[in-house]
């Protein structure tokens, strides 16, 4: 029953009866007793039907055979409307089995029989109007508390799953729905090493999440680099944490798993280690450190173009403060190296005054960036590029050049830790300059007057 201060709330009953002598003296005994039952009655079925639908009570004791309609079919009518939940009470002077199974079967709470001494009849009655509405009470009270939880299960940014004593999953919250691609409906009753499908990262071994709990007969954290694999056959990185469910001193009742994805963080931590130790190669390359700056350029293009997975990845040069020259361009593709493209500041200011305000410029989406508004309907289309990200090459705060990365397909979306990495590499190609000491060792362009193409990329002629 509801509490209020310490108190039972008091109990709201809306009796039917076309006999109105019976209706003065079941108000009487039921409101005489300290219980906090309130009665109110009415001898006309139909003007029940408006109370139901403009009050609020917790329960319907009605007689059986009434002029209007009999008691079985007001609680018919109940039970297919929205007051269908209310207890109702069948409260009756005949004795018949059959209208006691067909109430029982129609949804009534109890059957109760008129007459005898009026006491104990009374009594009787009284119990049940205060047995049904606490259970029903008590029902709404873990209805709402179930409401509650599910609310807070789906605020959270852990993926939670729950099985019971056989490892069969009982719930799951919404961001476990997000991370393993199964909903609700489809993965409860399902065996939890299905929906959390789950393989070690260094042997490749699936993980059965029920036995490790079993194993361990406590909490279990998953080693670091542990998979997920989805319901659609992708996998994620997780970091998991699972327990036993038990009562006190009690048996294991289930296993909770509490879980987030850390796919995103892993994978940038594997293209940070990617490009350190590219960036360790580069530095001591003999290629790079001893050779001329021609030797070493087409080892810094391939690097680029691996590590950052391009299509193409490109050096360029000023000639002067208006011109960039192409000194070294590879293609993933066809596998080789062209130079000799040039880019003319007056042509494309607004690409120049990037490079010149940027330290890296990673334009996502070349269609709509205006930085490469001016280069759009020529190199770009035709070679497909749809991503560029460029770092300026810097000695003595002045851009002397730029590395260049062309990704085609569909936008990407480029990293921080990407763009760190090309303005690293940009920091390589001015050591490499240094320590050419030849000037003339320095590439320069097969054509003087050089060729002024749409966008840096391979000599056309």
């Amino acid at each position: 029953m509801d509490v209020i201060e310490g108190e039972l709330s008091a109990i709201r009953v809306l009796y039917v009866d076309d006999d109105e002598g019976l209706l003065a003296l079941t108000k009487r005994f039921l409101e005489s007793a300290d219980d906090g039952i309130e009665v109110e009655t009415t001898d006309s079925p139909r003007r029940a039907r408006r109370l139901l639908e403009s009050e609020s009570f917790d329960a319907v004791v009605s007689d059986y055979q009434m002029p209007e309609m009999s008691g079985l079919e007001l609680l018919l009518e109940l039970r297919d409307g929205r007051d269908s939940g209310i207890p109702f009470v069948i409260f009756t002077g005949r004795s018949r089995e059959e209208v006691a199974i067909e109430a029982l079967n129609l949804g009534a709470d109890s059957y109760l029989q008129k007459g005898g001494d009026p006491t104990a009849q009374y009594g009787v009655l009284r119990q049940t109007l205060v047995r049904i509405t606490e259970h029903r009470r008590a029902e709404r009270r873990l209805r709402e508390r179930e409401a509650y939880l599910r609310v807070t299960l789906d605020s959270i940014a852990e993926g939670v799953v729950a099985t019971d004593a056989d490892g069969t999953v009982v719930q799951l919250n919404r961001t476990a729905e997000e991370i393993t691609g199964y909903d609700a409906e489809a993965a409860v009753g399902e065996q939890l090493s299905d929906v959390l499908h789950l393989v070690d990262g260094a042997t490749g071994e699936r993980i059965d999440p029920v036995r490790r709990v079993s194993d361990a007969d406590g909490a279990v954290e998953l080693a670091a680099g542990t998979k997920l694999v989805t319901s659609d056959g992708d996998e994620r990185y997780i970091e998991d944490s699972m327990s036993p469910i038990r009562t006190d001193d009690g048996p294991v009742e289930g296993v909770v798993a509490v879980f987030r994805d850390v796919t995103e963080a892993y994978r940038e931590r594997e293209r940070r280690e990617r490009q350190q130790r590219a960036l360790i190669d580069l530095a001591t390359d003999e290629t790079v450190i001893a050779g001329s700056f021609e030797d070493a350029l087409p080892r810094i293009t391939e690097t680029m173009a691996t590590v950052l997975d391009v299509e193409r990845a490109s050096v360029w040069l000023f000639d002067d403060a208006e011109t960039l020259r192409c000194v070294d361009q590879y293609d993933r593709s066809s596998g080789e190296h062209n130079a000799g493209t040039t880019l003319t500041a007056s042509n494309y200011p607004s690409y120049f005054a990037a490079l010149e305000t940027n330290r890296s410029l990673g334009v996502d989406d070349v269609r709509t960036d205006p930085a490469t508004a001016e280069l759009r309907g020529g190199y770009l289309e035709q070679r497909g590029i749809t991503s560029l990200l460029d770092a300026t090459v810097r000695s003595g705060g002045e851009v002397v050049g730029v590395v260049c990365h062309e990704h085609v397909g569909e936008p990407r979306r480029w990293r921080s830790d990407e763009r760190r990495f090309a303005a690293e590499v940009a920091d390589n190609v001015v050591i490499a300059l240094m320590r050419a000491t030849d000037v003339d060792a320095l590439p320069t362009s097969a054509d003087e007057d050089g060729t002024d193409e749409t966008r840096p990329g391979r000599d056309e002629g």
